[in-house]
């Protein structure tokens, strides 16, 4: 279960990703990050009273904390998918994003199999080829991608990392808890931000209005589900599986935008089928 839940979040991180960073295109990050998190927040209190068992002040604070990580990951995702390719960053991201929580897991005890470290080590290339490899260097050498955006796309990754940490930490019974108290936290501050720059939170339709509201949704909706999976699984195995997302955006730039896959992110998609085949029989 925890393996199928993470694959879910991978699907819909990665679809939220590709409508923020497309909102991200035509207005201010902040908007987007803001709006996003007000309205997955809202999703996310009307489920919790029916579905936590208890809260507890300890994984309400661990869920600010999360909050904090979250909102400079997700801040620095966007900002870059609305600058740059959206098949080179999203999977630039997910490098950081999955290497930390497995070095934490590990040094916190977490023993994984020869079958599961095989699928671990193949879902790290996988990530690495779906990034495009040496494309990477290509495009920073030629000026298409600035050193600064791939610098950013990985801070972005450290922030998602200290998320699922965070996350990590709270307790089973208060899920989604922890996330209303992240959210709170998040969305509190980008509108703060907003307010600082004089922005209006609330995109309009030329703006990507609808892209933004799809972006909440399924953010939040792809936080519980790998919220379930931390708390079922592993944290080395259910992030490096849900960190498989920019499969998902990489196949969206590709179909709605058009951008090219090289044959390194194609083989780095298949790859990727393989380390979840192994962290699944592991």
């Amino acid at each position: 279960m925890a393996a199928v839940l993470a694959l879910l979040s991978a699907v819909l991180f990665g679809a939220g990703d590709f409508f923020g960073g497309t909102a991200a295109r035509r207005t201010h990050v902040l908007v987007v990050v803001a709006a996003s998190h007000v309205i997955g927040l809202v999703m996310i209190l009307a489920v919790a009273p029916v579905m936590a068992d208890a809260v507890t002040g300890q994984d309400l604070v661990y869920g600010a904390l999360a909050g904090l990580f979250g909102l400079l990951g997700i801040g620095c995702l966007y900002h870059c998918l609305g600058r740059g390719p959206m098949a080179i960053v999203a999977p630039t991201t997910a490098i950081s994003n999955a290497v930390l929580p497995v070095l934490w897991g590990v040094a916190h005890g977490e023993r994984l199999s020869a079958v599961n470290t095989a699928g671990v080590l193949l879902g790290l290339a996988a990530i690495g080829l779906v990034s495009g490899g040496t494309g990477i260097r290509r495009l920073v050498d030629a000026g298409r991608v600035p050193p600064t955006l791939v610098f950013e796309a990985l801070l972005a990754g450290v922030g998602f990392a200290g998320f699922y940490i965070f996350m990590n930490a709270t307790t089973e019974a208060s899920t989604p808890w922890p996330l209303v108290s992240a959210r709170f936290v998040s969305a509190g501050l980008a509108l703060l931000l907003l307010l600082r720059v004089g922005r209006s939170p609330i995109p309009r339709r030329a703006e990507g209005g609808a892209a933004v509201v799809f972006a909440g949704l399924l953010d939040m909706a792809a936080n519980l589900a790998i919220l379930l999976a931390i708390h079922r699984g592993l944290l080395s195995l259910t992030v490096v599986l849900s960190s498989l997302y920019p499969a998902t955006t990489v196949i969206l730039a590709r179909t709605v935008l058009d951008e090219r896959m090289s044959r390194n992110q194609v083989v780095g998609v298949a790859a990727a089928l393989v380390a979840v085949a192994c962290i699944v029989a592991g």
